[in-house]
């Protein structure tokens, strides 16, 4: 008799857990965010180079538009927020609100050293929100920053050096002039017929 009251009893748990997981999943939202660097694919930048990075912030599943605030938790030393307002309206259903982030290699900085820039973000409640209590989201984003002695991303967007169209000039200018004389040989070869 004593087994079957612990199947009861653990049958009625299991009831419960089971209705409060279904109950809970009105509740759920699916915010994230996205980034191009991850582990395996870390942001690269040598000594003294800066360059802004843009990170995606969704909000996909759910019921709700959410607010979320974010804060770099970690690589204050090199990375720092460029929005002017660190709390992003998340509407739902979308997946392209930016979030900004100038990231700078100091000049002395050791070639294949590697940052951690952790970026926080917390769903912020909305004023007014009803019900006895308010659960929130909150979740972070590591993105890794190599230092390379070699040429990087932001190496690729500078201009073409002057010494490179200078070379390109003398070259078209040593066509014409070459051009010119072949013209010329011609022109005298008639004339001397």
């Amino acid at each position: 008799m004593l087994n079957k009251n612990n199947y009861m009893k653990n049958k009625e748990l299991v009831f419960v857990l089971l209705t409060l997981v279904i109950f809970s999943v009105s509740i759920i939202s699916a915010a994230g965010v996205s980034t191009p660097y991850w582990s395996t694919n870390p942001l690269k930048l040598g000594p003294g180079e800066s360059l802004i990075i843009t990170l995606g912030l969704q909000n996909m599943v759910g019921s709700d538009d959410i607010t979320l605030r974010a804060n770099i938790t970690n690589g204050n030393e090199i990375a720092r927020i460029i929005d002017t307002n660190t709390d992003y309206f998340v509407p739902l259903g979308s997946d392209n609100v930016t979030v900004n982030i100038e990231v700078n290699i100091p000049e002395n900085a050791e070639p294949e050293r590697t940052y951690n820039v952790q970026v926080s973000f917390v769903q912020i409640g909305s004023e007014g929100g009803g019900g006895f209590f308010t659960l929130a989201s909150a979740f972070t984003q590591n993105i890794p920053v190599l230092v390379v002695g070699e040429p990087t991303e932001s190496a690729v967007y500078q201009p073409v050096q002057p010494v490179q169209k200078q070379t390109n000039l003398l070259w078209i200018a040593l066509a014409v002039i070459v051009l010119g004389i072949i013209v010329v040989a011609l022109m005298i070869r008639r004339r001397g017929k």
